[in-house]
């Protein structure tokens, strides 16, 4: 892993993702090596062109800092990178985030998959406005060859499990939802007691990810590898499959009595009908 620090101007920056004003990223890279994901692009606009995703690490350093503009605002910490990825262990950089909010007026939204976060429980209870985020996808057996060096989801629904019992909101973000390999039921049952709602985002194959994956289910998964890809065949298949797991899981969501959730299909993406 190739680890460096550089200069940032400014460590919050606005964003057009649909449940966030500002966003926060404390490194740049990441070190889990989930086969799907999608930062992988900003290997590009950081100076990594010719560096594997998921093999550099940039720590941000010597960022400003504003906290009085934030007001009524959701800051998400997490979008690009996780902000509890292994080296956050040594260099507590989302850590010294959290102190500078601490007394913030925003909404503050963290996404992990590791239970670093559970470190930071004596800053996070006084937060005013906390929540933090758990990306879940598939089983433990599963995420072995899709999150490869991610802590597992079991890891996750505990941290869950103790940030609750500590009264901080939490809440579940299965994503992606992963065509065959998700079941999004039985995760949601696995964090009903926790969870103060649940988010929904599907598994949208774009760039050079896009062959990475097809080549892992075939390898690990070739008896249902034509069914896979099938989904993706065409902007019609994708869409008719997409579209039908989105009703499938309202209607699952109906069930679960007063659970809140959110769905975030389709991000980025014009909605086909």
């Amino acid at each position: 892993m190739n680890v460096k620090h550089v200069n940032t101007r400014n460590i919050i920056t606005k964003t057009k993702l649909p449940s966030a004003d500002y966003t926060v990223n404390p490194y740049i890279g990441c070190t889990h090596g989930c086969v799907y994901c999608y930062a992988e692009f900003m290997a590009r606009f950081s100076g990594h062109n010719d560096e594997k995703w998921c093999n550099f690490l940039d720590v941000k350093e010597n960022y400003d800092f504003p906290t009085d503009k934030f007001q009524d605002k959701t800051i998400l910490i997490g979008s690009a990178t996780d902000p509890y990825n292994h080296f956050e262990k040594q260099f507590e950089k989302t850590r010294s985030i959290l102190l500078h909010l601490t007394d913030s007026l925003a909404h503050i939204e963290i996404l992990t998959k590791s239970p670093i976060v559970l470190r930071d429980i004596d800053i996070l209870s006084r937060m005013k406005n906390i929540a933090v985020g758990f990306s879940l996808s598939v089983s433990d057996e599963i995420a072995r060859i899709t999150e490869p060096a991610a802590p597992l989801p079991s890891e996750r629904i505990e941290a869950m499990r103790v940030l609750h019992s500590a009264g901080i909101r939490v809440f579940a973000f299965i994503s992606p939802v992963f065509p065959l390999f998700s079941d999004y039921q039985a995760i949601v049952k696995s964090v009903e007691k926790y969870a103060a709602y649940i988010g929904f985002e599907n598994l949208n194959l774009r760039g050079g990810f896009r062959s990475r994956v097809f080549a892992l289910v075939k390898e690990h998964f070739p008896q249902i590898f034509q069914r896979f890809i099938s989904i993706y065949y065409s902007k019609q298949a994708f869409y008719k499959y997409w579209h039908t797991q989105e009703r499938e899981i309202h209607e699952f969501m109906q069930t679960m009595k007063n659970l809140p959730y959110k769905m975030q299909f389709f991000h980025g993406d014009a909605k086909k009908k």
